[in-house]
């Protein structure tokens, strides 16, 4: 039989190959040990990663619907402080405005009036209220403030009700412009129509159609209007007929605290939606993360015993190539 044998230097390149090849395996395996994943992925799977790569996918579109979520949910939180500041400025209003009776003296009337003002600037401030570069209750328009200033408001109903001499006829006629689609929301609101649903989870959509027109807004914000113009002057030396008008829009704002909380239950609905998707995908994310990890992992006793005999075979190499290279110490020596 025919044998074949290696010279020395042969020995030696054999030696340094193998050593080098070992090592490198031996950080491949440590790496394992560490990380606990497959250095080689497709190996494990055996060449089929359409299952992986499925997986991959699923949990990408719900990191995308946790994103979009937790940004709607801090613009449907900055909604409802501005709805809260809105109903709470409206129904202390209400309350000192309804207080008027026929009889009391023009200067209680004028306070009301100023306080009036003064609070619709602040409603009006409040829904003109951006996140970010968006604002929040002009619908589609993100980049135009919902309506204008309180001021170009009060000049507008102030020529609706020009030449009106009653308190019954000026609060028709702010209704009928209020609500009319060449009225205030031709005028005054600057926003856009509602905002398209959006997808919170897979064939899930929440719809936040709430803008500045909404009912519940509009007629709180004519009550405001109503009481505010007196502060302008409406029905000067009037004292009765602006007693009237201070009653009027009191009770204006008091009927709207139904609207208002019809308002901020349907956007209370909206968030809990929001959340309820948000935990879901969440929940389907660990899942998903969970099988992948099943697919991927390596068994850690089996990588532990793998090292243990690469070192093992790493040491032996050194051996046989102090052995024949003589590098011991004493030899040194």
């Amino acid at each position: 039989m025919t044998s074949v044998s290696y010279g020395d230097l042969a020995h030696s390149f054999l030696l340094r190959r193998q050593s080098v090849a070992s090592k490198t395996e031996m950080q491949f395996l440590q790496a394992e040990v560490v990380t606990g994943i497959s250095r080689d992925i497709t190996a494990k799977v055996r060449g089929d990663v359409v299952p992986l790569t499925g997986l991959d996918s699923t949990v990408q579109r719900l990191a995308g619907y946790e994103t979009l979520a937790r940004e709607q949910l801090l613009v449907t939180g900055a909604m409802q402080s501005a709805l809260n500041t809105v109903h709470d400025l409206s129904s202390n209003l209400a309350e000192f405005l309804v207080g008027i009776s026929l009889g009391v003296s023009e200067t209680r009337v004028a306070a009301a009036a100023a306080t009036a003002r003064s609070n619709l600037e602040t409603v009006v401030s409040a829904l003109n209220t951006r996140f970010g570069d968006r604002s929040i209750f002009s619908g589609m328009a993100t980049s135009a403030p919902a309506m204008t200033d309180a001021n170009t408001l009060l000049n507008a109903a102030q020529t609706v009700v020009a030449g009106l001499t009653s308190a019954q006829d000026i609060e028709t006629a702010l209704a009928t412009w209020f609500n009319s689609p060449t009225g205030f929301e031709a005028t005054i609101y600057q926003g856009g129509p509602p905002l398209a649903p959006f997808i919170v989870s897979a064939g899930e959509e929440a719809n936040m159609n709430i803008t500045a027109l909404d009912p519940g807004i509009k007629i709180t914000l004519q009550g405001l209007t109503m009481a505010a113009l007196l502060d302008r002057g409406l029905l000067a030396g009037q004292t009765e007929e602006r007693q009237r008008v201070s009653n009027r829009a009191g009770a204006s704002l008091l009927q709207s605290n139904t609207d208002r909380a019809y308002l901020t239950g349907r956007l209370g609905a909206i968030e809990a939606q929001i959340e309820d998707a948000a935990a879901r995908n969440s929940a389907e994310a660990t899942s998903l993360r969970i099988v992948r990890n099943d697919i991927t992992n390596v068994d850690p006793y089996e990588v532990a015993a793998r090292l243990q005999d690469n070192q093992a075979q790493l040491e032996k190499i050194y051996t046989l190539t102090a052995r024949m290279t003589r590098l011991s110490l004493m030899d040194y020596l």
